[in-house]
């Protein structure tokens, strides 16, 4: 039995030391890449920055609405559907949601694992109504010195 509990300890340790603290460089840095593709893109409808920090290849996958292939393919559905759309949506990340795995190759940071929930509000009636809350998880990694984001999971939609 003591066996099984130093192991069982000597594995919660490892989980909670691979994730970064919110003070950490990489934390900051995975909070602005959010900001910039939701608070920047989804809410404020500014893509102009979408093409230096989503990878060509991304591959988004969502639970209600299918596969999205490409950064031109998710750029357009942004566009079209988000800010092109007959209502006004936005995007809140719930606060302490947000969590950050560091992804090494011989001790050489090569991405990360940016994982949260997240709350989306449709405005009608002149005020913003909560429409749904959903889990992400978003693959970052670095090509050259920029951050991409290359694979999107967008589940539990409710």
């Amino acid at each position: 039995m003591r066996k099984i509990q130093i192991l069982v300890l000597l594995i919660l340790s490892q989980i909670a030391y691979s994730q970064v603290k919110n003070t950490d460089e990489l934390y900051k840095t995975a909070k602005k890449l959010d900001s910039l593709i939701f608070d920047i893109g989804f809410n404020k409808c500014d893509l102009s920055h979408y093409d230096s920090i989503i990878s060509d290849d991304l591959e988004f996958y969502h639970d209600k609405g299918g596969i999205t292939s490409g950064k031109a393919a998710f750029t357009a559905s942004i566009k079209n559907n988000i800010c092109g759309g007959p209502n006004k949506v936005k995007r809140e990340l719930v606060p302490n949601t947000m969590k950050v795995y560091p992804l090494y190759n011989k001790n050489v940071l090569y991405g990360f694992i940016e994982e949260g929930e997240h709350d989306f509000f449709e405005y009608f009636n002149n005020k913003w109504n909560k429409g749904g809350h959903a889990k992400f998880t978003i693959l970052w990694i670095l090509e050259g010195k920029d951050w991409k984001m290359k694979r999107v999971l967008s589940f539990d939609h409710q």
